[in-house]
């Protein structure tokens, strides 16, 4: 029989390790259990219990020296935000349906925050604001399964946020995404702030993979996800260009059908 006492206390270690991980105190550098039972002020056992569940989460991961960060590789990451913008795009669908009006209100408020990051190009600042934003969304969904699916990520998503927005300019396209974002939850545009979001996510998801690739070097399978992020990437400005096409021509057959007597 389980002792409720020891199952307490792994929860207490797992919920405590997760958040040092969150605040880069546990990084890719191995650390012992003992070490970890001595910073949590817990006995080895619920360390050990909260590690096994980590590592079942591909957060963290084994080694001789001692347990440290899981490393994903490139195909995970592409996985993980192929995942994330789907799941996030439904939760963002499903707030606006709900209440987008107040949503964007409370978005509103982080913004005023995030643009003053912009200024001082305050990439720490903005990455802690992004995480808000978008777990405000999440939070405003409804959708228990989707918040634990999501949280399932949280830790891979956090550790590689800051290196989607090390990109030129990208904190500022970010930062009009957001913008964007917030506006079409005011309007409650379901369908319009889904596809939004998913785009914005999967454009980290084809940045970090990119990144990744440059720093580690290697290929991509041509039948991967990390493929189809990398295309849809590449495929974004044509198809934004073709948007704008189409918005200007519905907009000149709008004005010609006005001057129809």
């Amino acid at each position: 029989m389980v002792n409720s006492a020891t199952v307490s206390l792994a929860d207490r270690a797992y919920d405590e390790i997760r958040r040092m991980i969150s605040e880069g105190k546990i990084r890719t550098e191995p650390i012992s259990e003992v070490r970890l039972a001595e910073t949590i002020q817990v006995s080895r056992t619920p360390v050990r219990e909260a590690v096994r569940r980590l590592v079942g989460e591909n957060v963290l991961e084994v080694t001789v020296q001692g347990v440290r960060l899981y490393l994903p590789s490139v195909e995970d990451l592409a996985e993980v935000y192929y995942t994330r913008a789907i799941l996030e795009g439904a939760a963002a669908r499903l707030a606006a349906t709900i209440d987008g009006a107040a949503l964007a209100r409370r978005l509103r408020m982080i913004l005023a925050e995030a643009e003053s990051m912009l200024d001082k190009d305050d990439h720490d600042g903005f990455a802690r604001l992004n995480g808000r934003f978008h777990g405000a969304i999440v939070a405003s969904s409804g959708n228990r399964r989707i918040r634990e699916l999501l949280h399932s990520l949280e830790t891979i998503i956090v550790r590689y946020r800051r290196m989607s927005l090390l990109y030129p300019d990208h904190l500022q396209r970010s930062y009009e995404d957001h913008v964007k974002i917030a506006e079409l939850l005011a309007r409650e545009r379901p369908e319009e702030v889904e596809t939004q979001i998913r785009d914005h996510i999967l454009r980290a998801g084809a940045r970090i993979v990119r990144a990744t690739l440059r720093i580690d070097g290697g290929t991509v399978d041509a039948r991967s996800t990390a493929a189809v992020l990398l295309a849809l990437e590449s495929a974004a400005p044509h198809e934004q260009l073709r948007t704008r096409k189409r918005r200007d021509t519905r907009a000149r057959t709008r004005r010609r059908s006005s001057k129809v007597v």
